[in-house]
């Protein structure tokens, strides 16, 4: 089995809500009341911060 890379985080725009950015809302979709779980990493373009990120599920991954 050949190594994995490390995954990138995806680069975004720089409007972003910070309550989806500090994993309080679904990045998707805004969705509070739901179970979220950990979808992935970003990065804010300009930033060198990297923000862990949740999803409801409302995207297939």
């Amino acid at each position: 089995m050949p190594n994995a890379l490390p995954l990138v985080p995806t680069d975004i725009d720089e409007r972003v809500s910070l309550v989806r950015l500090h994993g309080e809302a679904c990045f998707h979709c805004g969705a509070v009341n739901k179970t979220l779980r950990t979808a992935g990493h970003v990065v804010v373009r300009g930033s060198t911060r990297v923000w862990q990120i949740v999803t409801c599920g409302c995207r297939a991954a």
